[in-house]
């Protein structure tokens, strides 16, 4: 009876998901903008609220609901001193989102990687910025899907098993960005986000109830006294705080995320609001249910290995009904989350892979066809990695590397953004020196205290200052279009009519 109410429970769920992917497509279809903006990023026409919670929804994925959960499990409280990269990616939001939306204002971009050819005038680093880009959100997406599936098998007791948890999620996934392109991702990415941060809020109450409310902390100490202590592995937390501050504003989903705000007054407020939205959802309430998982009764069955399943193991244990709702949650969080990556990698495989290759052109109409058939390519290539085995792996780790991969593109986008004297050739190789020592490092794992993905970056920022060095700089015609341009913007940027005139030329 009671995996039959909560299957009910996902059932309604996943009506309302789609009724309200349908209402945003009809909306969608009202749009004056072209085939291919209007399917990528919305017509740029994002206003504030729906961009906040978009972006948070797109970071509240199973790395939050569950894989986070598991690393207070695991390691302890050290662990809250990952929520400082909010405050660090509200900061980046504005330093680096109001050029990047400026410059794909003014030209007509819609990826990252139009952006770099036409500033580098460099094929070769437009297609190699795509398919690292392409690389990094794999291992993302596909926590997303294998999480959203653990939690079902758990919750329902093995009555919705892992392979159709993943069946189901990959479908639901596809089908609605094929069908309702950014303008759906993003309002339903609003009522998710809206959704599951209910779930967490009453979540984390009635766990603490369980765990002996104001007692909790003291019930953890008497089990487990080692995890409210801070054990140290500052090297750890700096590569988690580059991967997610630093490395997460370059990947693609957040970068065309930047290109869909209605103006760069948008993404200001999105920056001041980020820290308050991200900080305490992510870290605190983790913080509360992860550590008190490990007092006896409060999640049977819990383990290193199945630490990333606390949430469903507690509800199946003293809530099967809520429990549904709990894990609704957990698919509204994956969803939010692989949709608008999903929907990315398609639009960089369709202009910066496909479209590169051809002598002449997609047109709008034909982008927006090659962005549909690889949607549906991709969504069956993570259904795939997510069957395989190791694909229901421990989520914080896997996340790790796409996060790692999406720093190595940040010295490329500094040149564009802030750094004058990055060269062609120095973005180029240092891209490629960084992303090749993180793989190699990821794949031999030698014992030195720098983790890949920090390891890579070190070694790429060193490489990209040295070619730089003694190679040729970027046109002065691409200076003048990025550098003076933001300069100029941001000096007379409260005047209306002068800021106007920056961003009107395609």
């Amino acid at each position: 009876m009671g995996n039959v109410i909560t299957i009910s429970i996902l059932a309604v769920f996943i009506g309302v998901f789609i009724f309200i992917s349908f209402l945003s497509k009809r909306n969608a279809e009202k749009s004056t903008n072209d085939a291919a903006e209007d399917f990528v990023i919305g017509g740029r026409s994002m206003g504030t609220v729906v961009l906040l919670l978009s972006m948070g929804a797109t970071y509240f994925s199973t790395w939050t609901l569950l894989g986070s959960f598991g690393a207070y499990y695991r390691e302890g409280v050290w662990f809250i001193g990952f929520a400082v990269w909010t405050i660090f990616h509200a900061v980046f939001i504005w330093l680096f989102g109001a050029r990047i939306w400026l410059a794909g204002k003014r030209f007509g971009f819609i990826t990252p990687g139009q952006m770099v050819e036409h500033y580098y005038e460099s094929k070769r680093l437009r297609t190699l910025v795509a398919v690292i880009g392409i690389f990094a959100l794999v291992p993302v997406m596909l926590i997303q899907v294998s999480g959203g599936a653990l939690a079902l098998d758990t919750m329902t007791d093995g009555a919705v098993p892992y392979v159709v948890g993943v069946v189901i999620t990959s479908v639901m996934v596809g089908v609605i960005v094929l069908w309702a392109g950014f303008k759906g991702t993003a309002w339903t990415d609003t009522f998710m986000g809206v959704f599951f941060a209910t779930i967490l809020i009453c979540t984390a109450i009635y766990v603490c109830n369980l765990a002996g409310g104001f007692n909790m902390f003291a019930n953890v100490a008497a089990y487990k006294p080692e995890l409210l202590v801070n054990n140290g592995k500052p090297m750890k937390m700096v590569e988690i705080w580059l991967g997610l501050g630093f490395g997460a504003w370059v990947l693609p989903h957040m970068w065309q995320k930047f290109y869909s705000a209605a103006s760069p007054e948008v993404l200001g407020k999105v920056a001041v609001m980020t820290p308050f939205w991200n900080s305490w959802m992510m870290a605190i309430i983790p913080l509360v249910i992860g550590t008190a998982a490990v007092i006896p009764g409060i999640a049977p069955g819990v383990s290193k290995e199945t630490s990333d399943t606390i949430l469903p193991l507690v509800f199946a244990e003293h809530a099967p009904i809520l429990g549904a709702f709990v894990v609704a949650g957990i698919l509204a969080a994956a969803i939010s989350t692989i949709n608008s990556q999903l929907l990315s990698s398609a639009s960089i495989v369709a202009e910066d892979v496909v479209n590169s290759l051809r002598s002449e052109p997609l047109s709008s109409t034909q982008s927006t066809k090659v962005t549909r058939i690889v949607v549906a390519s991709l969504t069956t290539l993570i259904l795939v990695l997510a069957l395989a085995p190791g694909g229901a792996g421990l989520l914080v780790p896997i996340a790790a590397l796409g996060f790692g991969l999406g720093l190595q593109l940040v010295p490329s986008a500094l040149g564009m953004l802030h750094f004058r004297f990055v060269t062609e050739k120095g973005a180029f190789f240092g891209l490629i020196g960084g992303a090749g020592l993180m793989v190699l490092m990821a794949i031999f794992k030698p014992d030195i205290p720098l983790g890949p993905g920090f390891a890579g970056f070190i070694f790429n920022i060193l490489i990209t200052l040295c070619v730089s060095r003694f190679t040729s700089s970027v046109s002065a015609k691409s200076l003048e279009n990025y550098h003076d341009m933001f300069d100029e913007y941001m000096r007379n940027n409260t005047s209306s009519d002068k800021k106007s005139s920056l961003v009107t030329t395609k």
